[in-house]
């Protein structure tokens, strides 16, 4: 299956539901204003992809976002057998370009703050499970102890290739048998990249909407963009909260998008451990981050959640600008101390 959701065993799932496209849009305070959006849509990164400018733009701009989004894939997949991340793990090449290996080395900064538990050198895991197979089964045991072996971010190595041009291409090493897969981070960094795209070409105020990934652009006519956030295990009509957003990003991480019930009665779900090869065990079924940027909010949300409530809470209550509720399996929330004033009334 092509596609970044199935980069990883770390879905993002799609537990937002964009509230602002339900309700009638309001004229923005711009002569360049739209009541209706210029919208497109489609199926890419193996998810629901839309994206709407409020902002007259020619529909071709929009477009162009849709064809940048085809690009990254086509750089960060480890499911289709032309794109760059494909080739490393399969060491068809040992060099990447200078932006790759930005993206790398700043989500290592996340595996660093998790001790380990969000990772990127999953990949040998989580290309033995399949959680959209028709009639998924759990891997077997020795695969996946075989895999572990070959999971760990100490293990991967970077260097330019020549280092008076440090924006140029970069060596990348990986010992035999390990894979990265960037599916946790993936979704995050190119709605990051497809509203830099969109602010450059004029777009003002727009909603990125990449498979549950929610990143707005500027505000609404008369302020906040409303986003709901899906109830776990609900109906996609059915959120827990209603937030209240402008020029920032939501992201969730939760149990209950990518899984099955095993034969012995056991759930499992997306979310791996790279410790046991398995479904983290936890007393939490999703993880929200507000934040100003997609990529950390796809990075925090897994990695708080891997983490628990507390120390998920210490790590966000220590970044700026950044909040995060947190759902447990019993239906009951924990808030960081901010998360509370975006609340929507």
């Amino acid at each position: 299956m092509n596609g970044l959701s199935k980069l990883n065993g770390i879905f993002k799932a799609a537990v937002l539901i964009l509230l602002s496209m339900t309700l009638t849009a309001c004229s923005l305070n711009s002569s360049n204003a739209l009541q209706n959006p210029v919208k497109v849509t489609g199926y890419k990164l193996n998810t629901y992809v839309d994206i709407r400018s409020y902002t007259n733009v020619d529909k071709s701009v929009l477009e162009g976002a849709m064809s940048l989004i085809d690009s990254y894939e086509n750089m960060l997949s480890i499911h289709k057998e032309d794109a760059l991340l494909y080739r490393v793990n399969h060491r068809q090449t040992d060099e990447i370009p200078a932006e790759l290996a930005h993206l790398i080395t700043n989500a290592l900064y996340y595996s660093s703050k998790s001790d380990g538990h969000f990772c990127l050198t999953i990949g040998g895991v989580s290309t033995l499970w399949d959680f959209t197979a028709e009639h998924p089964t759990v891997p077997d045991e020795t695969s996946i102890k075989e895999a572990l072996s070959t999971v760990d971010d100490s293990f991967i190595e970077l260097e330019p290739i020549n280092r008076d041009e440090p924006e140029g291409l970069y060596k990348i090493t990986l010992p035999a048998g390990t894979m990265l897969d960037l599916g946790a981070v993936a979704k995050g960094y190119i709605a990051d990249k497809v509203k830099q795209y969109l602010k450059e070409h004029g777009v003002e105020s727009a909603i990125i909407n990449l498979g549950g990934n929610i990143l707005c652009v500027g505000k609404k006519d008369r302020g906040d963009w409303a986003v709901g956030v899906r109830k776990p295990f609900g109906s996609e009509s059915d959120y827990i909260a209603a937030l209240n957003i402008s020029d920032a990003s939501v992201v969730s991480s939760g149990t209950y998008e990518r899984g099955f019930t095993a034969a012995d009665g056991t759930y499992y779900h997306h979310i791996l451990n790279p410790k046991t090869g398995y479904s983290y065990e936890s007393d939490l079924t999703q993880v929200t981050i507000l934040s100003k940027d997609s990529f950390s909010g796809d990075c925090l949300s897994t990695t708080c959640f891997t983490l628990g409530i507390q120390a998920g809470l210490n790590l966000i209550e220590s970044l700026p600008d950044t909040e995060a509720m947190f759902v447990k399996t019993d239906g009951s929330f924990v808030y960081s101390s901010g998360f509370e004033n975006y609340l929507r009334k």
